[in-house]
């Protein structure tokens, strides 16, 4: 699959298949984020795999119960400490090559921003004085979600410099 293909196709997917990935292709996914750029090339970022059932239970657990978090293939946590002025930009990137790469294998994805970060760092050993950044699940996808709507590019970039419009986004 090719790079814009894969970018224009995946969807967050919330409903897996009771199917393990195979480990070389997990390491594979994951080594697309070991070459995810970074500021300076420091890679401030750590991952958490998960696969054992328990521990994907208890980290569901700390998303609110979500029930895609409990049955995923691989649940995955990317922390990184905040003194590094950009680790979560850093994580972002790569937590972004995971979910492509992943998608380019038919392995689905979604990103995790909502969960009880004490309790998963107290679940997953994660250091204190680190922040987890955002989590993602993956697994053989079990339902083919609808793209969702966009807006337009028009609305989006602005060439040269910013100009307001009066349907500008708001931020």
């Amino acid at each position: 699959m090719e790079v814009f293909k894969a970018i224009e196709t995946r969807r967050s997917i919330r409903k897996y298949k009771d199917r393990p990935i195979p480990d070389d292709l997990l390491r594979q996914i994951l080594e697309a984020a070991r070459l995810a750029p970074s500021a300076s090339n420091r890679q401030p970022w750590a991952l958490v795999v998960v696969r054992e059932r328990e521990q994907k239970r208890l980290a569901s657990k700390a998303c609110s119960n979500m029930e895609h978090v409990a049955g995923c293939a691989a649940f995955i946590a990317c922390f990184s400490s905040p003194k590094d002025k950009w680790y979560q930009v850093d994580a972002a990137i790569a937590l972004e090559n995971i979910s492509l790469a992943a998608w380019e294998a038919g392995i689905g994805s979604c990103w995790i921003g909502y969960f009880d970060e004490d309790y998963m760092k107290s679940v997953l050993h994660i250091p204190q004085d680190d922040k987890i950044v955002a989590c993602m699940t993956l697994g053989y996808p079990d339902e083919t979600p609808d793209a969702r709507p966009r807006k337009e590019l028009a609305d989006l970039v602005y060439w040269e410099k910013f100009i307001p419009r009066a349907s500008s986004p708001p931020f």
